[in-house]
């Protein structure tokens, strides 16, 4: 494998977007296929032969135009749902903001569509979304009701404006029923659900992102004077339903997901030491891992949870003076050592795909880069190259890997894709301060970070290609975010 051009000389994501290769797609047609969409990064020392870094997400190539006019609130059979309107309110917010930021979309604005529309299916003319003036290539649509029982009913549609009359139903033969509690937290649910379903029958067999979570550490509630404290947190991926998991009244910090989301492994620093531990984030129940000598820090899964690799500073008790790579089974036993070099070894993080490579940073050539092994220590490759590499994370497909790097010398540090099969870095964010610890979505669309770029460390996610970029943290402190796996259906 070639070494990788240093981040140095690559070019940011914002200039290949407006001077990078035209795109070239075939006509439009609903089916999965669209997915296959690639964006052009041209560093400024590549040639028209260079490979493309393919993210995934179609900002910059052509998009499925999507019409989403709102879901109309036509009947309400309960006079104990004071807030009807505002639930459909939300409802009809949280789909857009779903769809937009699904990555495969481009929104038409509601300002183009036809003045008049009761949401049912004897109400579309499919003429006046195709015009030039809408342009839709496909448009979902429905209405909602609150029916005697305090339920919130939608009846939703998901049309190819683009073909015969007989085939133009995406959500079954006549479109998709559901029903929840009407509450703000159900109607939520159930239009990242709706979302969702969109997504996974225009996205290529791919599956939506609207109802995962994302962890993270906050010193939101911290007290006293000391040092601040930081406890484990989960959010919904679009920041809305912050729950804190962990009451240590210490510092948690790098929570990683399990594969099933079962459990969340952590660094927790004590007075007394630094070690992992585990926790489930339904019912915050701990589970059994052992406390070893020294600082032992920066955990993550393997495919299938099964094992579990971590950084620690066991090893010096022997005399050797630095953080070395150890892997165990999921409850701490077994434990083997990876890595024997002069310098630290940490933040580890497996190959989702094969768990047979394990890629982790280190300074033990002098200033932090990242590296690439077997899980038997071997096979020992650099894939970053000057100023300080960091905090690297895997895509779901295994071919890119995201991390921080920040230059010689200091400044801010960003987020960088490093593509296995060109050797090639692409610039994701370019804004003042530190943008660091990225973490993938399940779909690999997307990324979640961390950023201080507003004056405090908050929670930001992002496509894949940098663009679209959303805050989901406000108050106190937010850092080292990880994005759950898909959640069971």
């Amino acid at each position: 494998m070639p070494m990788a051009t240093g981040p140095a000389q690559c070019q940011n994501v914002s200039e290949s977007v407006g001077e990078g290769k035209k795109i070239m797609t075939k006509q439009l047609r609903i089916v999965p296929v669209l997915l296959i969409l690639v964006l052009a990064f041209d560093g400024p020392v590549a040639t028209s032969q260079t490979p493309d870094i393919d993210t995934g997400t179609a900002t910059g190539a052509q998009e499925i135009r999507l019409a989403l006019p709102d879901f109309p609130l036509q009947n309400i059979a309960s006079d104990g749902v004071a807030n009807a309107s505002a639930l459909a309110e939300t409802f009809n917010d949280v789909l857009w903001n779903d769809l937009e930021f699904a990555g495969i979309f481009a929104m038409v604005g509601k300002s183009f569509y036809p003045s008049e529309f009761d949401g049912t299916t004897f109400d579309v003319d499919t003429a006046e979304w195709t015009d030039p003036a809408v342009g839709a290539h496909v448009m979902t649509f429905g209405h909602a009701e609150i029916d005697s029982s305090n339920r919130f009913y939608v009846e939703a549609h998901l049309w190819d404006l683009q073909v015969p009359a007989d085939a133009r139903e995406l959500l079954g033969q006549s479109g998709l029923a559901f029903r929840i509690e009407a509450s703000e937290r159900g109607v939520r649910t159930l239009a990242h659900q709706i979302a969702d379903r969109i997504v996974l029958q225009l996205g290529g067999g791919i599956r939506g992102i609207a109802q995962t979570k994302i962890v993270f550490a906050s010193d939101r509630n911290s007290v006293g004077d000391g040092y601040p404290q930081k406890e484990i947190f989960v959010m919904d991926y679009d920041g809305y339903n912050q729950q804190q998991v962990t009451t240590l009244r210490s510092t948690a910090l790098t929570p990683r997901w399990s594969h099933d989301n079962s459990r969340i492994a952590f660094t927790h620093m004590r007075d007394d030491g630094v070690d992992i531990e585990v926790i489930s984030p339904v019912d915050r129940q701990g589970f059994a891992f052992p406390r070893f000598s020294g600082t032992t820090t920066t955990p993550a899964w393997a495919p299938g949870g099964r094992r579990i690799v971590f950084a620690s500073s066991h090893a010096m008790l022997n005399g050797e003076p630095d953080m070395e790579l150890y892997i165990s089974d999921a409850n701490g036993d077994n434990v083997r050592r990876l890595t024997v070099s002069r310098g630290t070894d940490i933040s580890p993080v497996w190959n989702p795909v094969t768990g047979a490579q394990i890629a982790f940073v280190s300074d033990r050539l002098g200033t932090p880069q990242i590296f690439v092994m077997d899980v038997e220590g071997g096979n020992l490759i650099q894939i970053s190259e000057g100023g300080h590499a960091d905090e690297p994370a895997w895509s779901p497909d295994a071919r890119l890997i995201a991390y921080a790097w920040q230059p010689p010398g200091g400044g801010q540090s960003d987020i960088y894709l490093y593509d296995f099969q060109t050797g090639r870095n692409v610039q994701l964010t370019e804004s003042d301060g530190f943008n660091e610890r990225p973490s993938w979505s399940p779909d690999g669309r997307h990324l979640v970070f961390q950023s201080d770029r507003n004056g405090s460390m908050q929670i930001y996610t992002m496509l894949a290609n940098g663009s679209r970029v959303r805050r989901l943290s406000s108050q106190g402190n937010n850092e080292s975010p990880a994005w759950s796996n898909y959640m069971a259906q």
